[in-house]
């Protein structure tokens, strides 16, 4: 890929997020580099900042095995959450401006305590987690036809579009991958379990310590971060009522408009 296209495939991108209309696809040499992928999506990122949006955590994509077969990925990947990508947990779900939107249902964690260094593990994830909650987050590629590359995937925020918290709990005692899901969205029910993320979703925020670190950067105290989804993404319409029941973890629900 030409660092002199970073640029424009970040403009590409952020137009895109704003008109509705899906961005042309890159050619095959435009984007072809997994480090310069990330750089693209920090570009957009930027682009986000400079018109007074604000990073408030992260979200982890590809953490099952399925997931990163699909891609040919090695390791997840990762993404920011945006301060106005986030919904009131009363607020519905407009689709407009969306091309292909599923749900994923998440466990998000609510850090009390920075985390940083290369061997943070999931009980330091824990020790430092001050709450968590049931969460949605709506996934929508931007490139006209989806992500077809691991490339296009990361660039676009790994899909990164909407978010959604239920209420916040302490986390439980015993950990988190024993904790089951059940998605009902319209019809439709999907089960999921905390194991199908890295085994513990703690464990993915370990993951993403370390890849923060990489890039010079770490997790903060008061980030949120969206860990994977316990269930199979599931494509989503107007009219949709979104219901998770996570057992001890409590509920979260949305409407899509």
């Amino acid at each position: 890929m030409r660092k002199d296209m970073i640029p424009e495939l970040a403009q590409r991108l952020w137009q895109a997020g704003k008109s509705g209309v899906p961005a042309d696809p890159p050619a095959a040499d435009q984007l072809d580099g997994l480090d310069l992928a990330y750089t693209v999506a920090n570009a957009t990122r930027d682009l986000a900042l400079a018109a007074g949006d604000r990073v408030i955590g992260y979200k982890i994509g590809l953490t099952s095995q399925p997931a990163r077969d699909a891609f040919g990925a090695g390791q997840p990947a990762a993404g920011h959450l945006l301060a106005s990508r986030l919904l009131e947990d009363d607020r519905p779900l407009d689709t407009a401006g969306l091309f292909e939107p599923k749900v994923e249902v998440e466990i998000a964690f609510i850090l009390g305590e920075a985390l940083s260094g290369a061997d943070v593990t999931a009980q330091d994830v824990y020790r430092a987690t001050a709450e968590v909650a049931p969460a949605f987050e709506i996934v929508d590629s931007r490139w006209r036809g989806g992500a077809r590359t691991l490339p296009m995937l990361v660039a676009d925020n790994t899909n990164a579009a909407r978010a959604v918290l239920g209420p916040r709990v302490a986390p439980p005692p015993a950990g988190l991958s024993e904790i089951t899901a059940t998605l009902l969205a319209g019809p439709r029910t999907v089960p999921g379990s905390a194991t199908a993320v890295m085994g513990d979703p703690a464990a993915a925020v370990a993951w993403l310590a370390g890849h923060l670190l990489r890039g010079g950067a770490r997790l903060e105290a008061g980030d949120i971060v969206l860990s994977g989804t316990l269930c199979a993404p599931t494509a989503i319409t107007a009219g949709d009522r979104l219901v998770a029941d996570l057992g001890e973890l409590g509920r979260v629900a949305l409407d899509v408009g």
